[in-house]
C-alpha cells in the first residue's frame, strides 16, 4: 500500500469480474431504479458545478427512502460489496453510505475530502464502472497534498479499477475530456473502520 502524508492509497486492478462491471454499468445507466439526480456537489463551499448522483445506501440517521443496510440494497451492489469486503481483509469496516457519481465533459466537481473531520478511521473505496475507457478520455482522480498546492498521485479510471484510500485525502474527480460523450461512472463506498480492525 502506498502512503502519502501517512495516509493510505491503494490501487487494485483485475480484482473484479468484467461481467459484474458490465452489469453494474448497464444497471446504472439504463435503469430508472437508481434514482439519478442532477445537482450533487463534492464541496458546496467551493463547487459551482454540479454533477450526477444516485444514492444506493445511506446512513440510518438520514430520513430517506433509500436503503440503510447493504442487505436491502440492489443485488448488484450487494455482489460488489461482497467482493470488496473479501479483498479488504484483514481490515474490517462498516458501510456508512454508497453513491453512484456521474460526470460528463464540463462537470468539474471540486477538490474535497470524504471525511468532515481529520480523525483516522474513515475510508473510501472507489470503483470505476465504465466497461471501456481510453487514456484520451481523461477523468482521472487526482490526490493532492494536505496544503492543496500540488498533485501527489493520479489514478486513471480504468474499467473495474478499485481505489481504496484514507478519506482524509484531498482529492478531485476530473471530468471526461471532449474526446468522449460517455458518462464517467463510479460507485463510492464510504466506510468506517471497526474498532477491532487493524489500521490500514
Amino acid at each position: 500500500m502506498l502512503r502519502i502524508e501517512n495516509k493510505v492509497i491503494h490501487v487494485v486492478d483485475h480484482a473484479l469480474d468484467p461481467e459484474l462491471i458490465r452489469e453494474l454499468f448497464e444497471w446504472a445507466t439504463g435503469s430508472s431504479t437508481c434514482g439519478w439526480r442532477h445537482g450533487d456537489v463534492a464541496d458546496a463551499k467551493y463547487s459551482l458545478n454540479p454533477f450526477w448522483g444516485a444514492t444506493i445506501l445511506c446512513e440510518p440517521r438520514h430520513e430517506s427512502d433509500d436503503p440503510s443496510k447493504i442487505e436491502d440494497a440492489h443485488p448488484l451492489a450487494q455482489r460488489l460489496w461482497a467482493r470488496l469486503e473479501q479483498g479488504l481483509k484483514p481490515f474490517s469496516f462498516e458501510i456508512r453510505d454508497v453513491f453512484l457519481n456521474g460526470q460528463t465533459f464540463g462537470m468539474e466537481n471540486a477538490l474535497h475530502t470524504d471525511n468532515p473531520s481529520d480523525e483516522e478511521g474513515w475510508y473510501t473505496v472507489l470503483v470505476y464502472l465504465n466497461p471501456k475507457w481510453h487514456i484520451d478520455y481523461g477523468g482521472e482522480t487526482l490526490f493532492y497534498n494536505r496544503a492543496r498546492t500540488d498533485v501527489t498521485f493520479a489514478v486513471v479510471p480504468k474499467p473495474g479499477r478499485i481505489v481504496f484510500f484514507d478519506a482524509r485525502h484531498q482529492h478531485w474527480a476530473r471530468p471526461p475530456t471532449r474526446n468522449t460523450q460517455d458518462l464517467r461512472l463510479t460507485m463510492a463506498f464510504h466506510l468506517t473502520r471497526l474498532p477491532d480492525s487493524p489500521i490500514p
